[in-house]
């Protein structure tokens, strides 16, 4: 995601232009920061780009510009009436969910890529990363398992999400204040949907996270939170078979840096006591953020 000030110096326009066009013709539909700052996808840009050329070089009216650029989107977006519905009566952002899902499943990366990009316009990106794209990722890997889907699928589906949570990593600024942090998941635990959301939960709040991702090999981590002084390990395991597997990275980290903290997150804990420095998190936001609460407590 870009600010205006970025995204004019990738297209070489000014902001008056790409604002005008914006509001004036509603050529884009940038997202919003929760102060209300623009930020521009990807797609906005290509969009954007692909104006300025009909503008600029084919001689087209802006406005007209506007008007083949959304008739082109049109076909890559359902009704709600040929979306399945549940016997059960929907959920808040079910039609969302399964617009996703379909274009994933025809692995057409451009419609879901659009389809994201209109969601986090307009929906507060929280919302879309926790009530759309969460039960998503769910949904994808279960029909994986059962074989509806196929790896590659997953894989293509897997990626995407991963960029647009990595492109909002980079959008909240770090405090030197706050412990430098490592976020990863031990090896043998291939699923990072939970710790992508509490890295995004930290990020929010001004962490200085380095995200390393699944099935992390223990060689080479000591060193490195030797050398760069993390204070803060997160990791997440899906399966209580994995517990003995964490507890070796905790014992090898702590041997190279006992003041390191650890909070260890996922649906594989059960009901595990927290010690010294050793906090065991739930799998909700207010989990999270009673975490949060406890350890500035400490920290004061």
């Amino acid at each position: 995601m870009y600010n205006i000030k970025a995204a004019a110096k990738i297209l070489d326009m000014p902001k008056v232009t790409i604002r005008s066009w914006e509001t004036r013709y509603n050529a884009i539909t940038p997202a919003r920061t929760e102060s209300g700052h623009r930020l521009y996808s990807d797609q906005n840009l290509e969009d954007l780009k692909w104006l300025k050329i009909q503008v600029q070089e084919n001689g087209v009216k802006i406005s007209e510009a506007v008007k083949q650029l959304h008739a082109s989107r049109k076909k890559f977006v359902k009704t709600a009436a040929e979306l399945p519905q549940s016997p059960e009566g929907s959920i808040e952002y079910e039609k969302q969910i399964e617009e996703l899902y379909n274009a994933g499943a025809e692995m057409d990366s451009e419609r879901f890529q659009y389809l994201l990009d209109l969601n986090f316009s307009m929906f507060h990106y929280r919302t879309v990363f926790f009530s759309i794209l969460a039960p998503l990722m769910v949904r994808i890997g279960e029909e994986w398992e059962n074989g509806t889907i196929t790896v590659a699928h997953e894989h293509m589906l897997s990626h995407m999400v991963l960029q647009r949570f990595t492109q909002f990593f980079r959008i909240f600024p770090t405090s030197e204040t706050l412990p430098k942090t490592l976020a990863f998941c031990p090896s043998g635990e291939h699923h990072q949907l939970g710790l992508l959301l509490f890295t995004l939960f930290l990020r929010e709040r001004g962490y200085p996270v380095a995200y390393i991702g699944p099935d992390t090999p223990l060689e080479g981590l000591p060193e490195l939170v030797r050398k760069q002084d993390f204070r803060l390990a997160c990791m997440s395991i899906g399966h209580e078979r994995l517990l003995p597997i964490a507890h070796e990275y905790i014992d090898a980290l702590t041997a190279v840096k006992p003041e390191l903290h650890f909070v260890i997150g996922g649906r594989g804990l059960g009901h595990l006591e927290n010690t010294a420095n050793q906090y065991y998190i739930g799998t909700t936001y207010e989990d999270w953020e009673r975490w949060l609460e406890d350890t500035q407590k400490s920290r004061n």
